[in-house]
Protein backbone atom coordinates (compact mmCIF):
# COMPACT_ATOMS: atom_id res chain seq x y z
CA UNK A 1 0.00 0.00 0.00
CA UNK A 2 1.36 3.49 -1.01
CA UNK A 3 2.23 5.79 2.15
CA UNK A 4 2.15 9.81 1.71
CA UNK A 5 5.35 11.13 3.87
CA UNK A 6 5.86 14.69 4.41
CA UNK A 7 9.68 14.71 6.07
CA UNK A 8 11.47 18.06 6.19
CA UNK A 9 14.04 18.96 3.45
CA UNK A 10 16.58 19.54 5.84
CA UNK A 11 15.92 16.04 7.73
CA UNK A 12 16.41 14.62 4.49
CA UNK A 13 19.74 16.21 3.81
CA UNK A 14 21.14 15.38 7.53
CA UNK A 15 20.59 11.83 6.54
CA UNK A 16 22.33 12.37 3.32
CA UNK A 17 25.16 13.69 4.87
CA UNK A 18 25.25 10.87 7.61
CA UNK A 19 24.21 12.53 10.66
CA UNK A 20 21.47 11.11 11.40
CA UNK A 21 22.11 8.58 14.45
CA UNK A 22 21.75 4.85 13.37
CA UNK A 23 18.27 4.16 15.35
CA UNK A 24 16.69 7.23 13.09
CA UNK A 25 18.59 6.25 10.02
CA UNK A 26 17.01 2.64 9.66
CA UNK A 27 13.06 4.51 10.86
CA UNK A 28 14.00 6.88 7.80
CA UNK A 29 15.42 3.72 5.55
CA UNK A 30 12.01 1.88 6.64
CA UNK A 31 10.02 4.93 5.63
CA UNK A 32 11.75 5.13 2.42
CA UNK A 33 11.35 1.46 1.15
CA UNK A 34 6.95 2.07 1.92
CA UNK A 35 6.81 5.61 0.41
CA UNK A 36 8.09 5.81 -3.41
CA UNK A 37 7.48 9.63 -3.63
CA UNK A 38 9.87 9.95 -0.74
CA UNK A 39 11.85 7.84 -2.64
CA UNK A 40 11.62 10.56 -5.25
CA UNK A 41 12.50 13.27 -3.20
CA UNK A 42 15.44 11.97 -1.84
CA UNK A 43 16.82 11.33 -5.30
CA UNK A 44 15.81 14.74 -6.26
CA UNK A 45 17.38 16.21 -2.75
CA UNK A 46 20.10 14.20 -3.32
CA UNK A 47 21.23 15.09 -6.97
CA UNK A 48 20.85 18.68 -6.32
CA UNK A 49 22.99 18.33 -3.09
CA UNK A 50 25.66 16.64 -5.50
CA UNK A 51 25.25 19.69 -8.55
CA UNK A 52 25.47 22.57 -5.43
CA UNK A 53 28.71 21.37 -4.51
CA UNK A 54 27.88 21.22 -0.88
CA UNK A 55 30.43 21.15 1.80
CA UNK A 56 29.80 19.54 5.38
CA UNK A 57 30.22 23.20 6.93
CA UNK A 58 27.55 24.78 4.93
CA UNK A 59 24.03 24.61 7.39
CA UNK A 60 21.74 27.20 5.48
CA UNK A 61 20.59 26.05 2.16
CA UNK A 62 18.40 27.62 0.00
CA UNK A 63 15.96 24.71 -0.95
CA UNK A 64 13.08 26.72 -3.05
CA UNK A 65 16.27 28.18 -5.47
CA UNK A 66 17.72 24.95 -6.05
CA UNK A 67 15.24 23.63 -6.87
CA UNK A 68 13.86 25.64 -9.33
CA UNK A 69 18.01 24.65 -11.14
CA UNK A 70 16.39 21.55 -11.21
CA UNK A 71 13.66 22.38 -12.45
CA UNK A 72 15.17 24.34 -15.10
CA UNK A 73 17.68 21.31 -16.17
CA UNK A 74 14.79 19.09 -16.71
CA UNK A 75 12.71 21.33 -18.21
CA UNK A 76 15.94 21.96 -21.21
CA UNK A 77 16.23 17.96 -21.20
CA UNK A 78 12.88 17.92 -22.31
CA UNK A 79 12.90 20.04 -24.90
CA UNK A 80 15.93 19.24 -26.21
CA UNK A 81 14.26 15.83 -26.78
CA UNK A 82 11.78 16.89 -28.25
CA UNK A 83 13.56 19.11 -30.54
CA UNK A 84 15.38 16.11 -31.72
CA UNK A 85 12.33 14.11 -32.29
CA UNK A 86 11.04 17.21 -35.01
CA UNK A 87 14.82 17.22 -36.36
CA UNK A 88 14.79 13.43 -36.91
CA UNK A 89 11.48 13.71 -38.23
CA UNK A 90 12.41 16.53 -40.75
CA UNK A 91 15.76 15.06 -42.01
CA UNK A 92 13.34 11.75 -42.74
CA UNK A 93 11.12 14.04 -45.23
CA UNK A 94 13.63 16.34 -46.67
CA UNK A 95 16.59 14.03 -47.30
CA UNK A 96 14.29 12.26 -49.90
CA UNK A 97 13.48 15.27 -51.32
CA UNK A 98 17.34 16.65 -51.56
CA UNK A 99 18.52 12.99 -53.32
CA UNK A 100 16.05 14.13 -55.80
CA UNK A 101 16.89 17.69 -56.54
CA UNK A 102 20.13 16.61 -56.73
CA UNK A 103 20.58 13.36 -58.82
CA UNK A 104 16.98 14.22 -60.68
CA UNK A 105 16.15 17.74 -61.09
CA UNK A 106 19.58 19.21 -61.61
CA UNK A 107 20.51 16.54 -64.33
CA UNK A 108 17.63 16.87 -66.24
CA UNK A 109 17.63 20.46 -66.25
CA UNK A 110 21.19 19.91 -67.67
CA UNK A 111 19.60 17.66 -70.19
CA UNK A 112 16.96 20.23 -70.89
CA UNK A 113 18.60 23.70 -71.21
CA UNK A 114 20.82 23.72 -74.19
CA UNK A 115 24.29 24.76 -73.53
CA UNK A 116 25.79 27.95 -75.01
CA UNK A 117 29.22 27.71 -76.42
CA UNK A 118 31.59 30.21 -76.65
CA UNK A 119 33.95 31.27 -79.17
CA UNK A 120 37.73 33.05 -78.63
CA UNK A 121 39.47 33.84 -81.72
CA UNK A 122 42.86 35.23 -81.81
CA UNK A 123 43.68 37.83 -85.22
CA UNK A 124 46.94 38.26 -86.94
CA UNK A 125 49.73 39.82 -84.59
CA UNK A 126 47.70 38.57 -81.56
CA UNK A 127 47.91 36.47 -78.41
CA UNK A 128 44.65 36.09 -76.40
CA UNK A 129 44.36 35.00 -73.28
CA UNK A 130 40.88 33.91 -71.76
CA UNK A 131 39.84 31.96 -68.55
CA UNK A 132 37.34 28.59 -68.77
CA UNK A 133 34.43 28.78 -66.66
CA UNK A 134 36.34 25.85 -64.00
CA UNK A 135 39.28 28.57 -63.85
CA UNK A 136 41.71 27.18 -66.05
CA UNK A 137 44.10 29.55 -68.28
CA UNK A 138 44.01 29.24 -72.31
CA UNK A 139 46.79 31.14 -74.19
CA UNK A 140 45.02 31.76 -77.96
CA UNK A 141 48.63 31.92 -80.50
CA UNK A 142 47.59 34.30 -83.63
CA UNK A 143 44.62 32.64 -86.45
CA UNK A 144 43.60 30.51 -83.58
CA UNK A 145 40.38 29.63 -82.44
CA UNK A 146 38.71 27.97 -79.47
CA UNK A 147 35.20 26.54 -78.42
CA UNK A 148 33.86 25.74 -75.36
CA UNK A 149 30.50 25.73 -73.13
CA UNK A 150 29.39 28.62 -70.79
CA UNK A 151 29.53 25.80 -67.73
CA UNK A 152 31.04 22.88 -67.34
CA UNK A 153 28.78 20.26 -66.30
CA UNK A 154 28.64 16.35 -65.19
CA UNK A 155 27.28 15.27 -68.44
CA UNK A 156 29.65 17.29 -70.81
CA UNK A 157 32.75 17.29 -68.68
CA UNK A 158 35.80 19.49 -69.47
CA UNK A 159 35.59 19.40 -73.25
CA UNK A 160 36.78 22.20 -75.65
CA UNK A 161 37.70 22.20 -79.52
CA UNK A 162 40.79 23.98 -80.67
CA UNK A 163 41.65 25.28 -84.24
CA UNK A 164 45.18 25.86 -84.31
CA UNK A 165 48.06 26.81 -81.68
CA UNK A 166 47.02 27.32 -77.55
CA UNK A 167 48.94 27.42 -74.27
CA UNK A 168 46.73 25.39 -71.85
CA UNK A 169 47.25 25.88 -68.21
CA UNK A 170 44.20 22.86 -66.33
CA UNK A 171 42.95 23.80 -63.14
CA UNK A 172 43.38 20.09 -60.97
CA UNK A 173 40.26 18.30 -60.93
CA UNK A 174 40.79 14.49 -60.29
CA UNK A 175 37.26 13.39 -60.52
CA UNK A 176 36.84 15.29 -63.81
CA UNK A 177 39.25 14.92 -66.72
CA UNK A 178 40.33 17.97 -69.48
CA UNK A 179 40.08 17.31 -73.00
CA UNK A 180 41.26 19.41 -75.94
CA UNK A 181 39.65 18.12 -79.14
CA UNK A 182 40.61 18.52 -82.48
CA UNK A 183 37.47 17.77 -84.55
CA UNK A 184 37.70 14.66 -85.90
CA UNK A 185 41.42 14.21 -85.47
CA UNK A 186 43.04 14.05 -81.97
CA UNK A 187 42.06 14.30 -78.33
CA UNK A 188 44.52 15.24 -75.56
CA UNK A 189 43.48 14.46 -72.03
CA UNK A 190 44.61 16.09 -68.53
CA UNK A 191 43.34 15.98 -65.09
CA UNK A 192 45.70 19.44 -64.19
CA UNK A 193 48.82 20.32 -66.01
CA UNK A 194 50.29 22.75 -68.67
CA UNK A 195 50.52 21.65 -72.19
CA UNK A 196 51.15 23.14 -75.92
CA UNK A 197 48.65 21.92 -78.52
CA UNK A 198 49.64 23.51 -82.22
CA UNK A 199 47.52 21.67 -84.59
CA UNK A 200 46.79 24.29 -87.64
CA UNK A 201 44.48 22.42 -90.22
CA UNK A 202 46.01 21.24 -93.10
CA UNK A 203 49.29 20.98 -91.58
CA UNK A 204 51.15 17.55 -92.03
CA UNK A 205 51.93 17.00 -88.11
CA UNK A 206 50.17 18.17 -85.14
CA UNK A 207 52.48 18.17 -82.23
CA UNK A 208 51.62 18.35 -77.75
CA UNK A 209 54.48 19.81 -75.42
CA UNK A 210 54.21 18.98 -72.06
CA UNK A 211 55.33 21.92 -69.39
CA UNK A 212 54.29 20.18 -66.33
CA UNK A 213 52.53 16.98 -65.15
CA UNK A 214 50.99 13.77 -67.50
CA UNK A 215 49.07 14.24 -70.52
CA UNK A 216 47.73 11.32 -72.79
CA UNK A 217 47.40 11.91 -76.69
CA UNK A 218 45.25 9.62 -78.57
CA UNK A 219 43.85 9.83 -82.33
CA UNK A 220 40.30 9.89 -83.05
CA UNK A 221 40.01 7.12 -85.36
CA UNK A 222 43.06 4.68 -84.64
CA UNK A 223 43.67 2.55 -81.15
CA UNK A 224 46.40 3.38 -79.17
CA UNK A 225 47.51 6.30 -76.90
CA UNK A 226 50.78 8.07 -75.70
CA UNK A 227 51.39 8.99 -72.45
CA UNK A 228 53.64 12.07 -71.86
CA UNK A 229 55.64 13.24 -68.92
CA UNK A 230 57.31 17.06 -68.63
CA UNK A 231 59.95 17.48 -71.25
CA UNK A 232 58.20 15.49 -73.93
CA UNK A 233 56.40 16.31 -76.93
CA UNK A 234 53.77 14.11 -78.81
CA UNK A 235 53.92 13.94 -82.84
CA UNK A 236 50.58 12.94 -84.54
CA UNK A 237 49.95 12.58 -87.90
CA UNK A 238 46.60 13.24 -89.42
CA UNK A 239 46.73 11.15 -91.81
CA UNK A 240 47.49 8.39 -91.09
CA UNK A 241 46.63 8.74 -87.60
CA UNK A 242 49.98 7.43 -86.27
CA UNK A 243 51.96 9.19 -83.20
CA UNK A 244 55.48 9.14 -81.72
CA UNK A 245 57.03 11.22 -78.82
CA UNK A 246 60.49 12.62 -78.36
CA UNK A 247 62.47 14.75 -76.10
CA UNK A 248 60.55 18.59 -76.18
CA UNK A 249 62.39 22.13 -76.52
CA UNK A 250 59.74 23.38 -73.96
CA UNK A 251 61.09 26.76 -74.16
CA UNK A 252 60.88 26.97 -77.45
CA UNK A 253 57.50 25.51 -77.95
CA UNK A 254 55.69 27.86 -75.91
CA UNK A 255 57.35 31.40 -75.50
CA UNK A 256 55.12 32.67 -78.59
CA UNK A 257 52.60 33.34 -75.48
CA UNK A 258 55.17 35.90 -73.90
CA UNK A 259 55.18 37.35 -77.40
CA UNK A 260 58.36 35.55 -78.24
CA UNK A 261 59.20 33.53 -81.58
CA UNK A 262 61.82 31.20 -80.95
CA UNK A 263 63.70 28.80 -83.94
CA UNK A 264 66.05 27.00 -83.00
CA UNK A 265 67.80 25.56 -86.39
CA UNK A 266 64.60 25.69 -88.16
CA UNK A 267 64.55 25.64 -91.32
CA UNK A 268 63.05 28.79 -94.01
CA UNK A 269 59.66 27.05 -95.02
CA UNK A 270 59.01 26.22 -90.96
CA UNK A 271 59.61 30.04 -89.90
CA UNK A 272 57.59 31.16 -93.02
CA UNK A 273 54.66 28.92 -91.61
CA UNK A 274 54.65 30.72 -88.33
CA UNK A 275 55.23 34.28 -89.73
CA UNK A 276 52.51 34.07 -92.33
CA UNK A 277 50.19 33.07 -89.27
CA UNK A 278 51.23 35.51 -87.21
CA UNK A 279 50.77 38.51 -88.93
CA UNK A 280 48.29 37.18 -91.55
CA UNK A 281 50.08 37.35 -95.03
CA UNK A 282 50.61 34.74 -97.48
CA UNK A 283 54.21 33.74 -97.85
CA UNK A 284 55.45 32.13 -100.89
CA UNK A 285 59.29 30.29 -101.36
CA UNK A 286 60.09 30.83 -105.24
CA UNK A 287 62.51 28.33 -104.85
CA UNK A 288 63.47 24.87 -103.86
CA UNK A 289 67.04 25.98 -102.20
CA UNK A 290 65.67 28.29 -99.69
CA UNK A 291 63.62 25.15 -97.86
CA UNK A 292 66.96 24.01 -96.77
CA UNK A 293 68.28 27.18 -95.38
CA UNK A 294 68.14 26.64 -91.51
CA UNK A 295 68.19 29.85 -89.04
CA UNK A 296 68.58 29.91 -85.05
CA UNK A 297 66.61 33.38 -83.83
CA UNK A 298 64.24 35.04 -81.17
CA UNK A 299 62.37 37.64 -82.38
CA UNK A 300 59.96 39.66 -79.96
CA UNK A 301 58.75 42.74 -80.74
CA UNK A 302 60.00 42.75 -84.46
CA UNK A 303 57.72 43.87 -87.40
CA UNK A 304 57.13 41.60 -90.30
CA UNK A 305 59.71 43.79 -92.30
CA UNK A 306 62.17 43.34 -89.78
CA UNK A 307 62.39 40.51 -89.01
CA UNK A 308 62.31 39.75 -93.24
CA UNK A 309 65.41 41.93 -93.16
CA UNK A 310 67.29 39.93 -90.43
CA UNK A 311 66.69 36.71 -92.65
CA UNK A 312 68.48 38.43 -95.68
CA UNK A 313 71.50 39.67 -94.00
CA UNK A 314 72.04 35.81 -92.92
CA UNK A 315 71.78 34.08 -96.33
CA UNK A 316 71.86 34.75 -100.43
CA UNK A 317 67.89 36.14 -100.66
CA UNK A 318 65.72 38.92 -101.46
CA UNK A 319 61.70 39.35 -100.63
CA UNK A 320 59.23 41.49 -101.97
CA UNK A 321 55.42 42.55 -99.81
CA UNK A 322 52.64 43.12 -102.15
CA UNK A 323 50.30 45.57 -101.10
CA UNK A 324 46.06 44.75 -100.34
CA UNK A 325 43.52 44.93 -102.62
CA UNK A 326 40.03 46.15 -102.07
CA UNK A 327 37.24 43.49 -103.11
CA UNK A 328 34.23 44.13 -103.67
CA UNK A 329 32.17 43.21 -100.61
CA UNK A 330 34.34 46.06 -98.89
CA UNK A 331 36.93 43.72 -97.71
CA UNK A 332 40.60 43.75 -98.30
CA UNK A 333 43.40 40.60 -99.83
CA UNK A 334 45.75 39.09 -97.79
CA UNK A 335 49.38 40.68 -97.97
CA UNK A 336 51.93 38.30 -100.32
CA UNK A 337 55.39 38.03 -99.56
CA UNK A 338 57.56 36.61 -102.21
CA UNK A 339 61.06 35.21 -101.05
CA UNK A 340 63.51 34.58 -103.83
CA UNK A 341 67.13 33.73 -104.04
CA UNK A 342 69.88 35.95 -104.68
CA UNK A 343 71.14 35.62 -107.83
Amino acid sequence: MKESVNIDELYILMYLKGKLPDEERQMFEQQMNLSADLRQTVADLSRLWRLSGLRSEQRNIDTPAAWRIVSRKVARSLFLGKAWNVTRTAAAVLLPLWLIYQYVWIPWQERSQPEATLTVTASPGMVVQTTLPDGSQVWLNAGSSLSYPSRFTRRGGRKVRLTGEAYFKVTSDRKNHFDVLIPGQMKVSAYGTEFNVCAHPGDSCYEVTLARGNVDVSSVETPGMLTLDAGQKALFHPESGTMSKQPADTYADTAWKDGKMVFRRRHLDHIAEKLSRKFGVTIRLEDDKLKDYVYTATFTDESLEDILDLLKRSAPLTYTISGQRQLGNHTYTRRTVTIKTMH
